[in-house]
């Protein structure tokens, strides 16, 4: 279960969401949309890097963990102080964005190498993560050089296969960290959880856009879509969480090595003079 304070704080909010709709006819709910979703950024942000340094893994495995956030709040922000359309900045988004992800799986998997025996699938699975930035990289280079070998069906279907792979990749690593991370650190079980219904649910939402299939109740006044940033909400709350309990592991651990230390040294002889 989930601590005492953020069971309050999720009725909190939710009560204030509920006398709040009725009182601004429902205005208010583009209010708590991007609140929740901006609040969702900072909390799985905050919390990537402290898992990164609560487990000792390398600075970068942080850095790419959170990039997806950072790219998300950047485009946001361009997005409220822009004006006019930029189809060339919003298409570089779209690449920062799906490198970012990249990225992050890139930075999973090693957590489940640090984790596990590594099996020869999690090379399977970086190397489907490189093909897949590489051909992110050819695909706009050939529409920034006009170039049209990419139409080819042969080409299109194969990207499309790397893609889909690589989708699964990235999500079936974030889910596999998760349960890793959940049961090798004693981590609360509701973290784990979390993060990986959220990772199916972005995995579902991520796939079936490439097969022409409409996601139900996802739309511009889906409820899918409005509460959305509720879900997301939940999930960096995980992070957070799963990130502040690896840091409180860590410094236990080092109080523990530093008095095992000093407790192991011989006595000076002139501690009694």
């Amino acid at each position: 279960m989930p601590p005492r304070s953020y069971i309050i704080t999720a009725v909190a909010l939710a009560a204030l969401v509920a006398i709040s709709f009725p009182l601004t006819l429902g205005f208010s709910i583009i209010l708590w949309y991007w609140s929740f979703a901006a609040a969702a950024c900072i909390l799985a942000v905050a919390g990537a890097f402290k898992i990164a340094s609560g487990l000792g893994a390398p600075p970068w495995i942080g850095v790419a963990l959170a990039s997806p956030g950072f790219v998300w709040a950047a485009n946001k922000v361009f997005e409220m102080i822009s004006n006019g359309i930029h189809p060339v900045i919003w298409i570089g988004f779209g690449v920062a964005g799906r490198l970012a992800l990249l990225a992050a799986a890139a930075g999973a998997l090693r957590l489940v190498e640090t984790m596990s025996r590594p099996p020869a699938a999690l090379r399977v699975g970086y190397a489907l993560l490189a093909a897949s930035a590489l051909l992110l990289g050819v695909g706009l280079i050939a529409y920034s050089m006009g170039w049209t070998f990419t139409k080819n069906a042969l080409y299109a279907t194969s990207a499309r296969a790397v893609g889909v792979a690589a989708i699964l990749v990235e999500y079936g690593a974030f889910i596999g960290a998760a349960v890793l991370i959940t049961m090798r650190r004693d981590i609360e079980r509701w973290t784990g959880a979390a993060i990986s219904l959220i990772s199916a649910y972005m995995l579902y939402k991520a796939i079936t856009p490439m097969f022409l299939v409409k996601i139900p109740g996802y739309g511009g006044d889906g409820p899918l879509f409005w509460m959305e940033p509720v879900v997301m909400l939940v999930g960096g709350a995980a992070v957070w969480r799963m990130g502040s309990v690896l840091r409180a592991q860590a410094h236990s651990e080092r109080s523990a090595q530093s008095l095992a230390i000093a407790d192991a040294r011989p006595p000076d002889p002139n501690s009694g003079l």
